[in-house]
């Protein structure tokens, strides 16, 4: 059957397949343009070598969250040379993240910025995007890349959680001694900016999502 020629070529290069870590957790992954990705957040508790992984903290500490959510890790983990990801795969990088940006639309101009980037494009790697009293969403752009970003919040040390106003990802990539990047997607009623994608850099005592790519 012939692909529709309305399709981009970034669509066209869209195909989903599994791959399952040492514990034996299973994940679903997406090829999306020339990337292969996790499409859910890391579950591990181990690194490659069997040694534990210190963080790996489940949302709300509630059981019931760990296959939706995933675990939230501080950068320590993320970057330990342990590798918290399976063979063959690597947390993604800052670098991972813009060539992801570019592939689904955002304009070369916005690539290297910090802040709110990408009007619209946050939408696309969502699991869901309802319309709100503030904005309307096109609903046949939401996950159409199939990487099902859901809130699962962030951690801060031991002392703070707070889950669904938020998506906060590690980079592999780091700032400064004290910062590592990530990047950011909102969720809460109140913010303006849940159809751009937000890149910062914060403190590594952080615990946030993983998303694994393919070496």
């Amino acid at each position: 059957m012939s692909i529709p020629a309305m399709l981009s070529a970034n669509e066209r290069n869209i195909s989903e397949s599994t791959v399952q870590d040492a514990e034996g957790n299973t994940y679903r992954t997406v090829q999306i343009g020339n990337q292969t990705w996790f499409a859910e957040n890391l579950r591990s508790t181990r690194f490659r070598d069997g040694s534990k992984i210190p963080t790996a903290f489940i949302p709300n500490d509630e059981e019931e969250n760990l296959l939706k959510y995933g675990r939230l890790y501080d950068w320590r983990d993320v970057s330990d040379e342990r590798n918290i990801c399976p063979v063959g795969w690597r947390v993604a990088t800052d670098v991972d993240w813009k060539e992801l940006e570019k592939t689904i639309g955002m304009a070369e101009e916005d690539i290297d910025k910090k802040g709110w980037r990408g009007d619209g494009l946050a939408i696309t790697l969502k699991e869901v995007q309802p319309d709100t009293m503030f904005s309307k969403f096109d609903q046949s752009q939401v996950n159409k890349f199939k990487f099902s970003v859901r809130p699962a919040g962030i951690k801060w040390k031991r002392w703070y959680f707070v889950q669904g106003m938020y998506t906060e990802f590690w980079t592999a990539s780091e700032a400064t001694e004290a910062k590592a990047y990530n990047r950011t997607f909102a969720h809460s009623c109140w913010n303006w900016h849940k159809g751009k994608i937000y890149r910062s850099t914060l403190s590594k005592d952080y615990m946030f999502s993983v998303r694994c790519i393919k070496d």
